[in-house]
């Protein structure tokens, strides 16, 4: 079983490349009456004490065999940004796979649901997954795009029981890499 700590600074740090890019969080907007002249020097200062945000969702990575293909998949969902899901099936030259963005998510409760095409055919991730009451402490601290980033919160391991179908064959998938995240991401600008 992979460790859930490098995947949770890959979740934040995707979010720091967003907002790297210029995707700017909704808290980060300067109210409409700032004067466009005292904006730079607003936000500068804002970018140096550091913002906050909340961010929670799921991660869920699976694999498996199908058609005499190993299977990668994964779920993600954060609530600041878009949900993604990602299927590779096959690992050598035959390999077949696509990633998609929805704005809705894959987990409504206890329910999993996600799709794509994926050569040429739909690929379909359903079933359901549950939280563990067992909290796993989260503390992370790490420089990324001029940006230091401490993270702190928890996630759950999700147990569950989720199939993948495809080519009209479905079979069952193994998550040992599943849980739901619930963290609060400082950035602080450093470049100075």
């Amino acid at each position: 079983m992979r460790s859930t700590q490098p995947l949770l600074a890959l979740a934040a740090a995707a979010t720091s490349a967003l907002t790297g890019l210029g995707v700017a969080s909704a808290g980060a907007a300067a109210p409409a009456t700032t004067v466009a002249a005292a904006a730079p020097a607003t936000a500068a200062a804002a970018a140096t004490e550091g913002a906050t945000t909340r961010e929670f969702g799921y991660v869920i990575e699976c694999g498996g065999t199908i058609r005499g293909r190993t299977i990668n998949a994964s779920l993600y969902e954060n609530n600041r940004h878009p949900a993604v899901i990602q299927v590779l099936l096959g690992s050598d030259g035959d390999q077949v796979g696509g990633s998609r963005e929805v704005a809705d998510g894959f987990v409504d409760h206890t329910q999993v649901h996600g799709s794509i095409r994926v050569g040429g055919h739909r690929a379909v991730i359903e079933g359901h997954a549950s939280r563990l009451r067992h909290r796993t402490q989260v503390h992370e601290e790490y420089t990324d795009a001029g940006q230091e980033i401490v993270v702190d919160g928890y996630h759950r391991k999700l147990v569950g029981d989720l199939t993948l179908t495809w080519r009209h064959r479905t079979v069952p998938l193994t998550c040992d890499n599943a849980f739901f995240y619930d963290l609060q991401v400082t950035k602080t600008d450093i470049t100075g």
